[in-house]
């Protein structure tokens, strides 16, 4: 025997999936969570400061035109020039679930 489902029109799913995409960004950046370690960010920096196209008098990168100390902070933020990468493992295993958290406390 199948029972008929009345799921959510895909509209109204679109934007449950919007305000839970909200909420997990605010909540991410409230808590620090899009951030790296000191460690990953001074690592990212010291990369950037032995390439060519790297500006030292604005701390700054010649290719995408970026602030290296804002930059090199995020964890899903990488380099053009593929010389490193987002720390999205590190946001997923360690931080996903405290700010999900942080959500169903505010709820």
């Amino acid at each position: 025997m199948t029972e008929d489902k009345n799921y959510p029109s895909l509209l109204q799913q679109g934007k449950n999936l919007a305000g839970f995409s909200f909420e997990l960004i605010k909540n991410a950046i409230q808590t620090g969570a899009l951030e790296v370690s000191d460690e990953i960010k001074n690592q990212r920096l010291e990369i950037c400061r032995t390439c060519e196209k790297y500006d030292e008098q604005q701390v700054r990168c010649i290719e995408c035109g970026c602030f290296l100390e804002a930059k090199t902070s995020f964890s899903l933020n990488s380099c053009p020039l593929g010389k490193w990468a987002e720390s999205d493992k590190d946001w997923m295993e360690q931080k996903f679930d405290s700010v999900i958290k942080g959500m169903e406390n505010n709820e």
